[in-house]
């Protein structure tokens, strides 16, 4: 029988050691959505997403309830909702422009790789653009 001897043993290393940390999920979610916040704001007419936090953020990716956009947006900007998607043109006196719905789908988009959707579809992504939208006041605008 042999014996080995505790000598050689450090006990200075193991505690040298960065003990890993283990996050949820969520959690890597939430410090994602973090990091995009603070490369990138959401667009000027949403501005208000930069202040409601990221849970409600990453609830605006994984919300799989489906929106109606009639509880969202006023009548002509959904009439410029399903102009812009279907590739055309937008009134000049709707709230929301080509160019507003190309940057809030930008928008959702980077939310959703963050949230680890990769490759979302489209309704995914017009799903999360609602979600953020429905946090402002689009259907009763003030003019």
């Amino acid at each position: 029988m042999e014996y080995y001897s505790d000598a050689s043993y450090d006990s200075d290393s193991e505690e040298e050691e960065e003990e890993e940390e283990l996050y949820t999920p969520r959690e890597l979610d939430y410090m994602e959505l973090e990091k995009l916040l603070d490369s990138r704001g959401p667009p000027e007419f949403i501005a208000y997403c930069a202040t409601i936090g990221v849970v409600t953020l990453r609830w605006a990716v994984v919300d799989t309830a489906k929106k109606k956009i009639e509880n969202v947006l006023d009548p002509l900007a959904i009439h410029s909702w399903n102009n812009f998607f279907r590739k055309k043109p937008i009134d000049k006196k709707s709230f929301f422009s080509a160019e507003d719905f190309n940057s809030l789908g930008e928008f959702a988009l980077q939310l959703a790789v963050a949230c680890n959707f990769n490759n979302p579809t489209q309704a995914h992504i017009r799903n999360i653009m609602l979600n953020l939208l429905s946090y402002g006041n689009f259907k009763y605008p003030k003019n």
